[in-house]
């Protein structure tokens, strides 16, 4: 009778720990399993910006460095072509016979001839010697993309994408969610960076996004009008799209998208295991607590009933 008051007690107070334990174990798993998370989109953000701050203070200076040698080149040789002689040296020494002097000036004819031939080839040539071209990977977010999209190769998951409202690379233009995340930006109080979770065709997935500003003048170079971009780029993308942009306006938003199936997996997957660990050890000590109270019962009982004689 003791033994069954007893279990009528614990079982309850062990119920009680049981379901807390898990509740507080289940929330610490899955609170980390989303900083997790977030540490490798902020991670994955860091590591675009990172490729962008490369190709902007290391790619870009060797082309222009590249291109400023082929202009000095180039200038060499047009001074070399112009100081060439275009006539005959008639200061020819009298004391020569005059075979001599005529073998001379002929030769000179072939010469100045051969010479003008030469000039005439290569002095259309010197333009063509010129990096006009316009590179696409000098540009800092064609360089993320780009980098970002041989990581996609091995995680497609994974995405990172320059989410632009009037971009130059119509890949790069903004979808129906990805300009709601822009618009919040661009906003009087916007925010400096926004996480959120959304559905995905593959799951959930969370994002993480910062805004894109036009904080730079050299942007404006490429991205004002069409008459003030590049030839080269114009040839290449159209006049129709990416031009004008105004100094300081936000005109897009660095988007990071990192599945979460994995990590809560793993934290629903640790907290099974905690539960049937927790639960093999209330069984034990619930266990252990009816021996003792039986063994204790029984000292008890032989006591009790010669004290009642």
């Amino acid at each position: 009778m003791k033994l069954v008051k007893f279990n009528l007690i614990f079982i309850p107070i062990l119920a009680l720990c049981f379901v807390a334990i898990g509740y507080v174990v289940h929330q610490s798993l899955m609170q980390a399993a989303q900083q997790q998370v977030a540490q490798n989109a902020r991670l994955i953000m860091e590591t675009a910006l990172s490729s962008r701050t490369y190709t902007t203070k290391q790619v870009a200076p060797l082309l222009l460095q590249k291109n400023f040698k082929l202009q000095t080149a180039v200038a060499e040789l047009r001074k070399t072509i112009e100081e060439v002689p275009k006539s005959i040296d008639q200061d020819v020494p009298n004391n020569l016979r005059v075979s001599v002097r005529k073998g001379f000036v002929l030769g000179q004819q072939h010469a100045l001839s051969a010479l003008e031939q030469f000039l005439d080839s290569i002095k259309g040539k010197s333009e063509e010697l010129l990096d006009n071209e316009f590179h696409p990977q000098s540009v800092p977010a064609f360089a993320a993309t780009e980098i970002f999209g041989y990581l996609r190769q091995k995680f497609p998951d994974y995405f990172y994408k320059e989410a632009t409202l009037n971009p130059t690379n119509l890949r790069d233009r903004a979808t129906d969610w990805e300009t709601d995340v822009v618009n919040r930006f661009r906003g009087e109080s916007g925010p400096e960076e926004i996480m959120a979770t959304r559905q995905t065709p593959n799951g959930d997935s969370l994002f993480l996004a910062r805004p894109i500003k036009v904080n730079n003048v050299s942007c404006l170079e490429c991205h004002s009008t069409a008459e003030k971009a590049p030839a080269e780029m114009i040839k290449l993308y159209g006049t129709a799209n990416g031009f004008g942009w105004q100094m300081n306006d936000v005109i897009g938003a660095q988007i990071v998208s990192v599945p979460v199936a994995v990590p809560f997996q793993l934290a629903t997957d640790a907290f099974k295991l905690l539960v049937w660990w927790l639960a093999g050890g209330f069984v034990a000590i619930l266990v252990l607590a009816n021996i003792l109270v039986a063994i204790l019962s029984a000292r008890r009982s032989p006591r009790d009933s010669s004290a009642s004689r």
